[in-house]
């Protein structure tokens, strides 16, 4: 009774008493509004981080659809390393080069060779040549039609059951002949694919031989096949797909270069864009490491986040054994495609470069880890077994200490690094 009395004489004491009790609410109770500004503000690894906190925590984290995207690389096992075959090594560029490893016999991942990526998902091939796609996070699969299943006038036929194949085309001159290839990566070039996160809707795309691209879609059971005219035969050819759009470069020796873009919004997918591409013979020859003068190592095409199009030219020399790369970019075509003339670039803005996946990222303030206006690509050695995360400055015009070095077991497991972007996705 005399407590009740000071209290009401004292409020200055009871308005402390409020507030002590205000800070002892328990965070799993602060309000779904506030908690949503800040995970979506947080990069995948945070995201995840959040989810384990409480129900929710997880509960709004599932709902909240992430601003930031940093892409992270991943080095799959090698099948001849018996101690490693288990485990592959994802690198976060955002918290300091920080490795994780992931338990990978669930995947069979020693068994299979990454073709593609697309969000967390990747494009897989095995050992049978078989194609399916994998969530790297849920362990989902989605399998894929067989190779063999094309609807068009080129012919694959599976001759072995360890992926050897007999490709031919009813326009192939001077006559009709089979072509037979050994192993997928002979069959295929440049594979893409984009998938919704949440309805599981995809496509698939990937050149066939000189004569085609194919295609499939969710619910489609063969590849439908897209034919190229005889004259771009391609040497070499890239895909990109970024919103609903196929970007496809294709190279030729003897008739020069063109991109093409073909929007596959409808049901049947047609061409948008096409204009020529300038294509220096040397890019199509391998590159000895005793070339002292600059030469084009590759040719590559790249999309902006605003949709412009690029042609990137990677040069390399050697001088004192020592490997230098540098970079001429140019725009093909602008996102309102009224701009055909190629237009050298000498900055990115806020934007990077990975010049493996063909896109460009934001790199402002908010996303750590990357520089803005700057190229990044891997630089492997196999003499030394390594391989490494370069950077090139545009501004600068220069090459940056490398992000990071890898130390692999074999040259195989080298060529299985790849660049992904793991993504936050909102559930309904």
């Amino acid at each position: 009774m005399e407590m009740k009395q000071q209290q009401q004489h004292n409020p200055k004491s009871s308005n402390k008493l409020r507030r002590r009790r205000d800070s002892s609410k328990p965070w799993s109770e602060l309000p779904s509004d506030l908690l949503n500004s800040v995970f979506e503000r947080l990069g995948f690894a945070d995201s995840r981080r959040v989810e384990s906190v409480c129900r929710s925590w997880y509960s709004v984290a599932r709902r909240c659809l992430a601003k930031k995207q940093n892409p992270w690389l991943i080095i799959l096992p090698d099948e001849d390393d018996k101690i490693e075959n288990h485990w592959c090594t994802l690198y976060n560029p955002e918290e300091n080069g920080k490795l994780y490893r992931m338990r990978a016999d669930v995947f069979e991942f020693a068994n299979s060779c990454c073709l593609a990526t697309c969000g967390n998902w990747l494009l897989m091939a095995d050992h049978w040549s078989d194609l399916y796609i994998l969530n790297l996070f849920t362990h989902e699969w989605i399998y894929l039609p067989p190779v063999d299943s094309q609807v068009g006038t080129t012919k694959v036929e599976r001759t072995t059951s360890r992926g050897q194949f007999c490709i031919s085309n009813e326009n192939d001159e001077p006559h009709h002949r089979p072509r037979k290839f050994k192993g997928i990566n002979m069959v295929l070039h440049s594979p893409a694919f984009w998938i919704d996160e949440q309805t599981k809707e995809y496509v698939v795309l990937w050149g066939l031989g000189k004569w085609c691209l194919v295609y499939s879609k969710k619910g489609d059971t063969f590849w439908s096949q897209i034919q190229i005219p005889q004259g771009y035969f391609a040497d070499v050819s890239q895909m990109v797909y970024k919103d609903d759009k196929l970007y496809y470069l294709l190279l030729n020796r003897r008739t020069g270069g063109c991109i093409k873009i073909f929007d596959f919004s409808r049901e049947i997918p047609h061409e948008t864009f096409h204009c020529g591409v300038a294509v220096d013979p040397s890019l199509l020859h391998p590159v000895t490491t005793t070339s002292d003068s600059w030469r084009i190592r590759r040719t590559k095409l790249v999309v902006t986040v605003s949709g412009d199009v690029l042609k990137v030219e990677q040069l390399f020399k050697c001088e004192q054994r020592v490997k230098l790369w540098s970079f001429r970019v140019y725009k093909v075509c602008s996102s309102d495609f009224y701009n055909k003339h190629d237009e050298k670039v000498d900055s990115l803005g806020d934007e990077a470069m990975l010049l493996d996946l063909g896109i460009t990222v934001l790199a402002n303030d908010d996303i750590v880890g990357f520089k803005r206006n700057s190229i990044y690509f891997n630089d492997i050695w196999y003499e030394k077994k390594t391989t490494q995360i370069c950077v090139f400055n545009l501004e600068t015009q220069e090459m940056e200490d490398p992000l990071h070095k890898f130390v692999c077991s074999s040259e195989q497991q080298l060529a299985r690094a790849r660049w992904f972007l793991p993504s936050n996705f909102k559930q309904t």
